[in-house]
């Protein structure tokens, strides 16, 4: 399967996790989850569902106008809280340390880990222009707990290079949401993991409000 996205910037560290973010990736709040369907999609369907709904925004002539700037990025957040299970990633990426965090301190670093990365990356879903995503194969598994789990093979196609990118999806209330993605072989998860963790909870709650509202990186608070 093929679909037309928009062009990334240069740099293929931010090209891909910017792509997670702002092209395939989708959201499933603590509170949220997709519709319920009479019949449950494939996993690479999902993120074939996600590509083209977001891909669609994207080359929305009409919400390319900076007029709409805010519509089009209001857009695209909702469609990415539609299918990705965020609460699984904010467990993942503090590993450990999750099991020390009251509910109240889990809900509150789920909800800046949102902001976080909406800040750093859907926030520059300007910069794309041309490119192609190919939806690939997948692979199912299930674990002893009768757990599902299933990786979705794509890769996006740049004039110059083709970058692997392979998505980790749970199945969970009756749909496949994302919970983590490899790009280049690079765990989202395990990335975030190494820069949070020489920070202990209270720190890396201060620096990333402060990310947040300045723009800038962990390190730099």
């Amino acid at each position: 399967m093929v679909l037309k996205a928009k062009s990334c910037s240069p740099d293929i560290f931010f090209r891909s996790f910017t792509l997670f973010f702002a092209l395939l990736l989708t959201w499933v709040w603590l509170s949220q989850a997709a519709p319920v369907r009479a019949a449950v999609p494939e996993p690479k369907e999902t993120v074939a569902a996600a590509v083209d709904k977001i891909i669609g925004i994207l080359t929305d002539p009409e919400l390319a106008t900076p007029q709409n700037r805010e519509k089009r990025y209001r857009l695209v957040v909702a469609t990415v809280e539609e299918f990705f299970d965020f609460a699984e990633i904010s467990m993942r990426t503090l590993g450990p340390r999750w099991r020390e965090l009251d509910d109240g301190e889990r809900r509150r670093f789920i909800e800046l880990f949102k902001q976080f990365l909406q800040k750093n990356y859907i926030d520059r879903v300007d910069s794309y222009s041309g490119e192609e995503v190919v939806v690939k194969d997948q692979e199912i598994r299930e674990d002893r707990r009768g757990n599902r789990f299933a990786m979705v093979n794509t890769d996006f196609v740049m004039k110059s290079q083709t970058v692997p990118v392979n998505y980790r999806l749970l199945y969970r209330g009756g749909n496949w949401l994302v919970y983590d993605v490899d790009i280049e072989g690079v765990s989202l998860v395990r990335n975030f993991r190494s820069q949070f963790e020489p920070y202990s909870f209270a720190e890396l709650i201060r620096r990333m409000e402060k990310s947040i509202a300045t723009g800038k990186d962990l390190e730099e608070q």
